[in-house]
């Protein structure tokens, strides 16, 4: 076959194929239409989801750090001819009831970002602050509701679903959170001895000696080099001098 002729069954071969691909197209115009409208619609949304929730994000970080200056804004008592500095709180309960409701404010607004997570916990902190021990423990246990169990917060929450149910002394409330927290054996980001020891401190509270004194026994001869050891022996003392 000459060359030419070759040539030209390549040019009709390519022809051929493109004529064909044209007329597929044209077919199917439709569906392409479609679809590359779903592709950018999804790329649209995507982008206008990241930028919201990246401003999201920041506005609740500012917030946040709004009300952890209110917590570190220093006390200045009245005092007779002297006019406090701007800003300034006579007493540590106005102060904390002022960073109460900035916390607030960012835990209702953006209740499941970090920053609202983190709000959600100081909130607590300061309602314990100011003696509504009830109320930090509801609090405290929605951070861990919100965050998680083995996140941080989770596992801080938790710590202050403990105590602030032992402050506000509901003790059965307090020792099933905190043997939930010891009886995690998988979880080792808080010691155990600490868990223990915890755990300890409120059965001792709620009056029950025998469970208690397994506890402290167990800080003691499990955890001999623990820093809670020296206060696990004085809790035992005092128990025995009390019987």
């Amino acid at each position: 076959m000459k060359g030419t002729e070759r040539h030209r069954l390549k040019e009709n071969e390519l022809t051929q194929a493109l004529s064909g691909a044209t007329e597929r197209f044209q077919e199917h115009r439709s569906t392409i239409n479609l679809v590359a409208g779903v592709i950018v619609a999804v790329v649209l949304i995507g982008g206008g989801y990241w930028a919201w929730k990246t401003r999201s994000d920041t506005r609740a970080q500012t917030l946040l750090g709004d009300a952890l200056v209110v917590m570190q804004t220093p006390i200045q008592e009245p005092k007779p001819g002297v006019t406090p500095p701007a800003g300034s709180y006579p007493t540590i309960q106005a102060r904390t009831e002022a960073a109460l409701a900035k916390f607030t404010e960012v835990l209702n607004a953006y209740p499941s970002t970090t920053a609202g997570i983190a709000a959600r916990y100081y909130a607590a902190g300061a309602l314990a602050t100011l003696g509504r021990h009830a109320e930090a423990a509801a609090r405290y246990q929605e951070v861990v509701d919100h965050a998680g169990r083995n996140s941080f917060y989770g596992r801080v929450g938790q710590l202050g679903v403990v105590e602030a149910n032992a402050q506000a002394k509901r003790y059965d409330q307090a020792i099933t959170a905190a043997q939930a927290l010891v009886n995690n054996t998988g979880d080792e980001t808080i010691p155990r001895d600490a868990l223990l020891m915890q755990l300890g401190r409120v059965q001792a509270a709620a009056g029950k000696k025998t469970e208690a004194k397994q506890t402290l026994d167990k800080v003691i001869g499990d955890f001999p080099d623990s820093p809670y050891v020296e206060e696990a022996k004085k809790m035992l003392a005092e128990q025995e001098s009390k019987i």
